[in-house]
């Protein structure tokens, strides 16, 4: 009987020594999984410490995980998935509630058997960045980045105009209107669909618009100022212009990830009997400085922000190369 309860003992031990052994395994599989976000300085290299960074799930437009860090500039991160995309985005913790601040964001694959990703950050004004000051759309202007961005780059300027009042007195607008379900409306190649201040109905507007109400405020405003769409520039040619201290306005997607259309919000342009599908994550931003392979935007959603320039171009030319400078 002795003998039979010490087997029994026996086993059980080795039992809770194999469930322990498979605990540890389990452990250091989750541990391998996790991925340390590095956050250094642009120039040096030396690490950033106190950083607030997020990690968003690119499809999903959803902040998946955020994390402060630590005084060596580190951040660990344990909820990404194998295989998917997803922004890193870096600021301080100031400007994560007030937006009136740099934000580095890069977008890249998660690679579980890759566990550090080294994070360039910019958080002082540089002598190649230019002075565009910082113009928020919202609450306002909800739809309203084209409007605001060229609001911002007049003021750098110098001009003194608002970006209400760029948005209801020289964007050129017109409504979307619904017949027997099919939507109508203007070609946003000639003007602003729908009101940029609208939430619920307003869409969006390419360059040409943007050139006419800049064209409009400059000679009411008697400005010596003068404006170029440069839609169809090469990335050379628009760097070359920042280069010079011209801003300018570019198209790119919210968080430069590959357009994404929508048929059920698109609408027959004007003198046409197709339907044109919607882009649901169009964006405007002004394009401030080139540093080394980055560049620096003044975001109206975000504030200033650092892109890799590849990756920014490749946005650009996806939205159709829509640019426009205003210049001295």
């Amino acid at each position: 009987m002795w003998t039979w309860n010490k087997r029994l003992l026996l086993i059980g031990i080795m039992i809770i020594m194999l469930l322990s052994s498979c605990n540890q395994i389990s452990q250091q599989e989750m541990q391998n999984k996790e991925l340390t976000v590095l956050t250094v300085e642009f120039n040096s290299g030396a690490p950033i410490p106190n950083l607030y960074i997020t990690a968003t799930d690119v499809e999903k437009g959803e902040v998946v995980e955020d994390a402060v860090g630590s005084e060596e500039g580190e951040a660990t991160f344990s909820k990404l998935q194998e295989g998917r995309k997803y922004a890193i985005a870096a600021t301080t913790l100031e400007n994560s509630t007030k937006n009136d601040g740099y934000t580095t964001i890069e977008n890249f694959t998660y690679d579980s058997t890759k566990p550090y990703y080294r994070l360039e950050t910019y958080f002082s004004r540089d002598k190649q960045e230019l002075g565009v000051p910082a113009v928020m759309q919202n609450p306002d202007l909800p739809h309203g980045c084209e409007i605001t961005s060229l609001t911002a780059v007049l003021n750098y300027y110098g001009l003194d105009v608002t970006k209400l009042e760029m948005a209801d007195n020289y964007l050129p607008k017109q409504k979307i209107s619904t017949v027997d379900g099919q939507r109508f409306g203007p070609n946003p190649a000639q003007a602003f669909a729908g009101n940029p201040r609208d939430k619920a109905s307003g869409m969006y507007v390419f360059a040409a618009p943007i050139v006419k109400a800049a064209e409009a405020v400059i000679t009411d405003k008697q400005a010596d100022l003068r404006v170029t769409n440069k839609s169809g520039a090469s990335q050379d040619e628009i760097l070359q212009l920042v280069r010079e201290g011209v801003p300018v306005v570019t198209w790119v997607t919210l968080d430069l990830s590959a357009p994404k259309d929508n048929s059920e919000k698109g609408w027959i342009y004007e003198g046409e009997t197709v339907p044109h599908k919607a882009y649901m994550n169009l964006h405007a931003v002004v394009l401030t400085g080139h540093l080394g392979d980055k560049v620096v935007v003044m975001d109206p959603l975000k504030g200033f922000v650092t892109y890799n320039v590849d990756q920014f171009f490749k946005s650009y030319r996806e939205l159709g190369k829509q640019a426009v400078a205003v210049h001295k």
